[in-house]
């Protein structure tokens, strides 16, 4: 990636809140294109966004919620995108949960940032699956929203991770040290917008460096190539 397109990118996103951070990557990439259908959609193409710019490695970190061990681990960005599937976001599906006979769609971008304000993660989740139901009917009469049940959304909530696994990425890890095993889920738009803010600060302080000892501008210093500009900036250490 050139410094320019670099430093670009960094300005675009670095105003925005981490979920618009992502939407606001995919667009600048994109060259305004249209925006991601579904969110399985958008963590496709951040995850090919990071691939493209800085490699298919990612290397993540977390750690144990019962002994607080660190567990380190890899994934390789391009695989993962390609084992993704799209699905049809204008399709319309239906699921049955007891006497309910429920249509809904699959969450976008809109569903997410509506939820967004709910104080609490069972709030969001509730409300994010309440914006998909399209109808909900027990022997064809409405049924209202006050009264559906826990278990709809239950099943609500499995029926789209199958349908749309991308939605919400998440890794299977075992404890090196307890042996317990949990869940690590991972943020595609945050894991690349931490890839672009690194490089963009690293850019920036060779910039500052080379500003300071030889009274370049930024379009200078720019217009090195990195191997150039590294040198540089070591000779102004030695």
């Amino acid at each position: 990636m050139d410094p320019l397109t670099l430093l670009s990118l960094w300005e675009r996103g670095v105003s925005q809140g981490d979920f618009d951070r992502g939407d606001a990557l995919i667009e600048a990439l994109d060259n305004g294109g249209s925006a991601p259908r579904t969110l399985g959609e958008r963590t496709i193409r951040l995850l090919n966004a990071h691939a493209r710019l800085f490699g298919p490695r990612v290397d993540l970190l977390s750690h144990c919620p019962s002994c607080g061990t660190d567990a380190q681990f890899s994934a390789d960005c391009a695989v993962l995108a390609l084992q993704l599937p799209v699905p049809e976001s204008s399709a319309s599906h239906h699921v049955d949960v007891d006497d309910l006979a429920i249509e809904f769609r699959l969450p976008t971008r809109a569903d997410v940032a509506a939820a967004a304000r709910e104080p609490t993660d069972d709030a969001f989740a509730r409300r994010l699956l309440e914006g998909c139901v399209v109808a909900c009917a027990r022997d064809g009469a409405p049924v209202p929203s006050d009264e559906w049940p826990p278990s709809m959304f239950d099943a609500l909530s499995a029926r789209i991770e199958a349908l749309d696994p991308g939605a919400s990425i998440s890794f299977a890890l075992r404890c090196p040290a307890c042996a317990s095993a949990w869940r690590a889920p991972v943020d595609c738009g945050q894991l690349l917008w931490q890839k672009v803010q690194l490089a963009a600060e690293r850019l920036l302080l060779d910039i500052d460096t080379l500003a300071r000892a030889y009274g370049w501008t930024e379009s200078d210093v720019l217009r090195l190539s990195p191997v150039r500009r590294a040198a540089y900036v070591q000779m102004t250490t030695s």
